[in-house]
């Protein structure tokens, strides 16, 4: 089932998983989840062993990998904890994939030879508390001063946005009556422990090792050199980077699933009721068994929009495609593994009731569903 992975993509993946296995076997992860232990170890390790460099072009010390490497990666990393895979996601994707699109050469040269090294971490603010699905409604602004902007709002809910040391932010710098509500917004990085920054940490039922917060711009001040991408353009910019980010939210989405049929069917096998494992009940096979092969396809679709994305360049609707597809069948692996295991797969700490959160959580970062298929049915031709 592996049809679009070269030998050195799948070597990759052996070798994440040989270190994930090592260092971070399930009661490290769940000590992590429960001390809200932020994973720098981990970055520290991705960046030694050259897996922060997997975006980032050669002349800037990286590898020059594909989305598909990406989405190898983020996978393998998601079977294992959904904080190391977003952190991965958040603190290298963003950065590289953004810089590579909109930034300048000087912003390049800065930035990105840091991530390589592990030494910078990016985090995107784009949602707010009154601007999720809706993001043009956003009301964090940036107005001009002498040699800069000044950036005034709260963003939030941002993923790791208080460990990282450059915030993609984005402000509405501008409004034209007569044009769409997209136009006017810019992006800027903010640079972390710039004054008037401040953090709200915000805790949720999982993925509480990697930090997520509000954050409070009041009265940022940015040079000129801080905007990325044209003024006023950043909607654009933002709309081109999301391929990745939903490919590989889509991509940790599908390790998170395949990690929940694995611990089902090996608790099913072990587990006897009756004298014999539960297993041989078609009314718990059954189940897994169609999550299997779900998990298989969606999958398929995910590593297609991914090499679609490397050839083709920028491929909004199976990106779209592959995100709702993933999240959604995942949900119901998820479920399926966790009635598997009946009431201790619900206690507290238990990992099949982590993953159900796990999912969900994916499916709510990086647009929902219902705005999945909004995009889709767009480029099909429906809707506006």
């Amino acid at each position: 089932m592996d049809i679009y992975l070269s030998p050195d993509q799948l070597d990759l993946r052996s070798d994440v998983r040989s270190f994930l296995d090592e260092h971070y076997p399930p009661e490290r992860v769940l000590q992590m989840e429960q001390d809200e232990e932020y994973p720098d170890d981990f970055y520290r390790e991705c960046a030694k062993r050259g897996w922060t460099g997997i975006p980032v072009p050669k002349q800037h010390g990286g590898s020059d990998g594909s989305v598909l490497d990406l989405c190898v990666f983020v996978e393998e990393v998601g079977r294992t904890s959904i904080s190391l895979s977003t952190l991965y996601i958040t603190g290298t994707i963003f950065g590289s994939h953004a810089l590579h699109i909109c930034g300048s050469e000087e912003q390049a040269d800065r930035y990105l030879p840091g991530i390589v090294s592990g030494e910078k971490r990016f985090a995107l603010a784009m949602s707010e508390p009154g601007a999720g699905s809706d993001f043009a409604g956003m009301e964090t602004r940036a107005e001009r001063v002498d040699g800069g902007w000044r950036i005034g709002g709260v963003k939030g809910p941002i993923s790791g946005a208080e460990r990282a040391e450059i915030i993609i932010t984005a402000a509405r710098t501008a409004s034209y009556p007569n044009a769409s509500r997209q136009k006017g917004i810019s992006l800027f990085l903010v640079e972390n422990g710039s004054p008037g920054l401040r953090f709200e940490r915000t805790r949720y039922a999982a993925m509480r090792a990697l930090m997520v917060n509000e954050v409070h711009y009041e009265g940022v001040l940015v040079p000129d050199t801080a905007v990325l991408g044209p003024v006023d353009e950043g909607w654009i910019n933002l709309a081109r980077l999301m391929d990745p980010e939903r490919l590989a939210n889509a991509a940790q989405t599908i390790g998170v699933a395949q990690a929940a049929i694995d611990d089902g069917v090996a608790y099913a096998t072990h587990r006897l009721q009756y004298g014999r494992p539960i297993s041989h009940n078609q009314a718990v096979s059954h189940p897994l068994a169609e999550a299997e092969a779900e998990v298989a396809a969606a999958r398929l679709l995910v590593y297609a929009a991914a090499h679609k994305r490397d050839v083709e360049g920028p491929c909004p609707k199976e990106a779209s495609m592959a995100k709702m597809l993933a999240n959604n069948v995942a949900a119901r692996a998820t479920s399926a593994a966790l009635q598997c295991a009946g009431a201790r797969g619900y206690e507290r700490d238990s990992h099949f009731v982590r993953r159900v959160l796990e999912v969900r959580g994916c499916e709510l970062g990086g647009g929902t569903s219902q705005i999945q298929r909004n995009i889709i049915a767009r480029f099909m031709g429906m809707g506006s």
